[in-house]
């Protein structure tokens, strides 16, 4: 369990854990925790990545879209999902689940 001071995190915040990395996202005043790379062709999503309306995230590379609720593709030319990693908030702090 990795935790986050809520108040570090504005729009995005990256994460090194060992040889990943994990965004995390605040959409709408909801938390999102995603691995930080497309599943399909390995683009960093932080730089990469644009927030869609309805809790959706494109990889800009190539138009893959994802839901940042589950991970599963939305559109694109990949039929592997985005690694998501399960959050809450606890005492104004973000858990999030490894």
């Amino acid at each position: 369990m990795i935790k986050i001071p809520l108040s570090e995190i504005k729009d995005k915040k990256k994460l090194k854990l060992n040889d990943n990395e994990i965004l995390i996202l605040k959409v709408d005043n909801n938390f999102y925790a995603i691995e930080n790379k497309c599943p399909h062709a390995g683009c960093r999503l932080s730089y990469y990545g644009k927030i869609l309306s309805e809790r959706k995230i494109m990889c800009t590379c190539h138009g893959a879209i994802f839901s940042l609720e589950d991970g599963k593709v939305i559109d694109g030319p990949t039929n592997k999902s985005l690694k998501i990693y399960k959050v809450k908030i606890v005492n104004e702090e973000l858990l999030i689940e490894i």
